[in-house]
């Protein structure tokens, strides 16, 4: 029975995920996503201008979307060139249809691929135990927000000592990931430096829009438990100082 299972498998073709590499896994599923894209685009495109049968919409393929293809090999293209005219329209201008085609071509297009910013999270634990302390802390946390620019807007708060996460919000997932890393390794340089430890609590990662409203709660209960004590500590000076106070009159006394 094994044998024959081994025998059909070899020759049908084991198509199994087990039997591929992680790797060809993921970009087999990303050029599969990209072409389903680029597929309910012009699939949509054709229903809003009232093709009434298969051919109308293949012509439109051969004039978009096999176009860009034909034109530059490289795999999945006419995703990214759809992708691009969303910033950019005039990338539609080399394709031979008319405007009224075009103007709904890249309103579809502006839809489904204008790209959303994601944002990008590692949590970090920053501590140094040696001569120089928390002074240690705060040198390689500034020296991981030094990276920071207008255009990768990079942040580093306080969850509870010594745990701090780094932040940054970007259009490119990639970037961020560069980014967020780019900063844990100067973070890490920096405290090592002066023997103190770094460690990695989250990799970085993109965070969903649930996961991002928890980590502001959290830093927002931290802020509002800093207040309560600072205001207990403020009460206790006062008690103290009427303390005091008291004292001195009974010794005047």
């Amino acid at each position: 029975k094994q044998w024959y299972q081994r025998r059909v498998a070899i020759t049908a073709g084991d198509l199994s995920k087990r039997r591929v590499v992680q790797e060809d896994i993921k970009r087999c599923e990303e050029k599969y996503s990209k072409a389903k894209t680029v597929n309910q685009i012009l699939r949509h495109v054709g229903e809003l201008l009232d093709y009434e049968d298969d051919k109308m919409l293949e012509e439109l393929y051969k004039k978009t979307a096999w176009c860009f293809d034909k034109k530059y090999p490289t795999s999945g293209k006419s995703h990214e060139m759809f992708k691009e005219a969303a910033q950019k329209p005039e990338v539609l201008d080399e394709l031979d249809i008319d405007d009224h085609t075009k103007e709904v071509l890249l309103k579809n297009i502006k839809r489904r691929l204008t790209p959303q910013a994601v944002k990008v999270r590692a949590d970090v634990e920053v501590l140094c135990y040696a001569y120089e302390g928390i002074d240690a802390v705060k040198a390689a946390l500034r020296a991981g927000l030094k990276l920071a620019t207008e255009e990768v807007p990079l942040k580093i708060n306080l969850i509870a000592p010594p745990i701090y996460v780094i932040s940054v919000t970007l259009f490119n997932e990639e970037k961020g990931v560069e980014a967020v890393r780019a900063s844990m390794e100067a973070i890490k340089n920096s405290i090592e430096a002066s023997k103190g430890t770094f460690n990695v609590k989250l990799d970085p990662k993109v965070v969903t829009e649930r996961e991002d409203q928890k980590l502001q709660e959290e830093l927002e209960q931290r802020e509002r438990d800093m207040m309560e004590k600072d205001g207990d500590e403020d009460s206790e000076d006062e008690e103290s100082e009427d303390d005091e106070e008291e004292e001195s009159d009974e010794n005047e006394v």
